[in-house]
């Protein structure tokens, strides 16, 4: 079954692309999952085909990769096909909290990886981290992104523990521990995040840190909405139409309904123009770039563009936001409160 999902996914993203006019490919990403847990020839036979049919070199492309999957042949094959960027899921070098949330590697093994990776690409790679795990201290936390930043790596994903409904996860620790520690948890990233900064990795986005020029071209192009094409079982596509419209398309999730796609998309959903400028908002205010007022009142009525502006106001007042010129950009401490802001935000523009 493993190859039909690597043929049929291949099969689409050329008639996808073809359907889109065989536009440039600027990046690939590989990921949503552990694709080097495909047998080698699978492996192979997935990226040899992303790069045949995107056809030229592409600006950016990345695999996603845990310790435990990495030997040297793993790193040859990826160089090989073109790959330039690995993203690797360390989550901790605690050894406690590797197995509260269940993960195979131990810290022999997730250093043997690291210094193999580091070997062979150099600074081109990420560390992804989780951060407020339950009850991690803070010197926990801090000794996580010290050890990340001593591997050489340019670029570091601080991500906030997500505990999903009906998962091992949750579980193993339950939801109410998880709700008991949030507020730790917020302390403990903030910590986090002043380290990784007085260590020289610039705050470009709320979870991810880079030095100069080791942002994530990808991410980069998915924050700021450009279009793309996923193609996968759950993947998702964003395709802007002629008319300036958005569609968004939905691969099915279950691999036998994935196998038996027939067209040329899967579920098909039209993004409203007041739905499109939340979402615009929700992607660019993670940024350190972030929006700008145009973007934040596209499309609204002028009511609506009103209450947006006397929104953006009281976050200004209460610290949340800066405004230059045209540009809106949360603060630190407004990052802490996103959730809640863009909750304002949707109320303001109509949608709740």
């Amino acid at each position: 079954m493993l190859r039909s999902v690597v043929e049929k996914t291949l099969v689409l993203l050329g008639t996808r692309l073809r359907a889109c006019g065989n536009p440039p490919v600027a990046t690939v990403y590989v990921g949503g999952g552990t694709p080097t847990l495909l047998p080698v020839e699978l492996l192979r036979r997935l990226l040899g085909g992303i790069a045949a049919t995107t056809r030229a070199p592409v600006k950016e492309w990345t695999v996603e990769t845990n310790p435990e999957n990495v030997d040297q042949a793993m790193l040859e094959l990826l160089a090989a096909c073109g790959v330039t960027r690995l993203s690797v899921g360390v989550q901790s070098f605690q050894p406690r909290l590797l197995r509260l949330l269940g993960r195979r590697s131990g810290i022999d093994a997730i250093e043997a990886a690291v210094s193999m990776i580091a070997g062979c690409w150099g600074g081109r790679w990420s560390v992804d981290l989780i951060g407020g795990i339950l009850d991690q201290s803070v010197l926990e936390a801090v000794d996580d992104v010290e050890r990340a930043c001593g591997l050489g790596t340019h670029h570091i994903s601080l991500y906030d523990l997500s505990v999903e409904p009906d998962t091992a996860l949750e579980r193993r620790i339950g939801r109410r521990a998880f709700a008991v520690c949030a507020n730790r948890a917020a302390e403990v990233m903030r910590v986090a995040a002043r380290v990784l900064q007085g260590r020289g990795y610039g705050r470009y986005e709320i979870s991810n840190y880079a030095r100069p020029g080791g942002e994530c071209e990808h991410n980069l192009g998915y924050w700021t909405a450009c279009d793309y094409i996923g193609v996968g079982p759950g993947a998702v596509s964003a395709v802007t139409q002629r008319d300036g419209s958005l569609v968004r398309y939905s691969d099915a999730a279950d691999v036998g309904r994935f196998l038996a796609t027939r067209t040329a998309w899967g579920r098909r959903e039209r993004v409203g123009r007041t739905a499109r400028t939340l979402e615009r908002a929700m992607l660019g205010l993670r940024t350190a770039v972030g929006v700008t007022r145009t973007e934040l009142c596209w499309g609204l009525e002028a009511g609506r563009q009103a209450a947006v502006r006397r929104l953006l106001s009281s976050w200004v007042e209460y610290g949340d936001a800066v405004c230059s010129g045209e540009r809106v950009r949360m603060t630190p401490q407004g990052w802490d409160r996103l959730n809640c802001r863009l909750r304002e935000l949707s109320a303001a523009i109509g949608l709740s």
